[in-house]
């Protein structure tokens, strides 16, 4: 080889590897592009998804829920979505949009093998099956209906530390027409927005939790006392101003228990509570049947009845008075005697009958106007139930 061909040998290598150099580089600079892009994205998806599902600390799961929905939607096109929330050990629906019922619980050919919210639920992994593309599980399709539409479903999760599995908080199934299958970066979103989903609910459960606990009297499962009255001022500002043919009845027991002190202090107060717990279950039965009921505080209870006239209110009060005066209310087994017989005093008052629906917060009057009319049982002689037999307009000889 003469020295001519050496040099151009040596020139083709320079240049076979300025040009192995420069696909490299364009390679590498490419690569960096797409990760700064990816990056750019996520920190928009980031702007995008966190504060609709971080500002939700006051908001109760199901607001929660449909919040997660509407985020879903504006991010990922589908055609169906499920917000599933795992409760006592199964997955139920909490949220939805507005298309149908999901493919995978309806139609598509039987075969082996979990569906696919099963599968993600057991797995806490995210999947996507479609016409052409299925997770597998053993070689087995996760779901029949994969012939028929395209899903994409995402395991909300709580991460509970090193060597733990996660706790399952809930599941996101969307779903679309077959020849529209999810992507790898959809997959992604969806991913991303699962963990800021799988948090918000959490607190928003937290929440309910904190907010149930308040408003529950612990020791007879009824309203508190607050909790009670809150409920009370909606329900009767609601029917101040009902529409045309709706009713605007709200009738108040407001219920004394006779001689609990006594019972108290002959069996002890872990026999009075018992009591309490009999009573309540008895009052929130008649509450069942149109109403609500609270426990006002120590041997005094309240119950709202809607919609009924007040005759059919006296009556009601009446038949519950009868039922725990035939109550053989037993102390215990070894409980010392005499026998302390139980009764109650009820005070029964009518909105708009007793109070006008211009007074100025009949609420508070409503509930007035029962606990007068239950010390006025009182006073005649206990275990009867009071109330006013005129219209405040009668009485004032109007």
């Amino acid at each position: 080889m003469t020295g001519r061909d050496m040099d151009w040998v040596i020139a083709a290598a320079c240049a076979l590897f300025a040009a192995a150099v420069f696909v490299w580089q364009r390679r590498q600079t490419t690569r960096a592009l797409k990760r700064a892009t990816r990056a750019e994205r996520h920190l928009a998806l980031l702007g995008s998804i966190a504060p609709a599902l971080t500002q939700t600390a006051t908001e109760s799961e199901p607001l929660t829920c449909e919040r997660i929905v509407e985020r879903f939607q504006a991010l990922i096109p589908t055609e169906t979505f499920l917000c599933l929330v795992a409760r006592a050990g199964r997955l139920v629906v909490a949220a939805k949009s507005d298309g149908g019922y999901a493919s995978f619980l309806r139609i598509g050919d039987p075969c082996e093998g979990d569906s696919i919210v099963d599968w993600v639920a057991e797995n806490y992994r995210s999947a996507a099956i479609g016409p052409d593309q299925e997770d597998t599980r053993q070689g087995r399709p996760l779901v029949g209906s994969r012939d028929r539409v395209s899903v994409l479903c995402v395991p909300m999760l709580q991460q509970r530390g090193p060597g733990l599995h996660p706790r399952l908080v809930g599941v996101l199934y969307a779903e679309r027409k077959r020849d529209e299958p999810f992507t790898d970066e959809e997959r992604s979103t969806a991913e991303l927005i699962a963990r800021f989903a799988a948090d918000a609910l959490l607190r928003a459960q937290f929440s309910d939790d904190v907010k149930r606990e308040s408003e529950i009297d612990q020791l007879t499962g009824l309203l508190s006392a607050a909790a009670f009255r809150k409920r009370l001022r909606s329900v009767v500002e609601e029917r101040r101003h009902p529409a045309l043919g709706e009713r605007a009845d709200v009738a108040l027991l407001f219920i004394d228990t006779d001689r609990f002190k006594l019972w108290n202090d002959t069996f002890g107060h872990a026999v009075g509570d018992g009591l309490l717990k009999k009573l309540a279950a008895m009052f929130g039965a008649v509450a069942a049947t149109g109403g609500f009921a609270g426990r006002n505080g120590g041997d005094e209870f309240c119950i709202a009845l809607l919609d009924r006239t007040k005759d059919d209110v006296v009556v009601v009060a009446e038949g519950l008075r009868e039922r725990v005066e035939a109550t053989e209310f037993m102390a215990g087994e070894n409980a010392p005697q005499p026998r302390v017989p139980i009764t109650i005093s009820v005070g029964v008052a009518h909105f708009p009958v007793d109070v006008p629906t211009d007074t100025e917060f009949p609420a508070d009057r409503l509930l007035e106007a029962a606990d007068g009319r239950m010390y006025e049982a009182k006073r005649e002689g206990r275990n009867r139930v009071a109330y006013s037999r005129a219209h405040p307009l009668m009485r004032q000889g109007l």
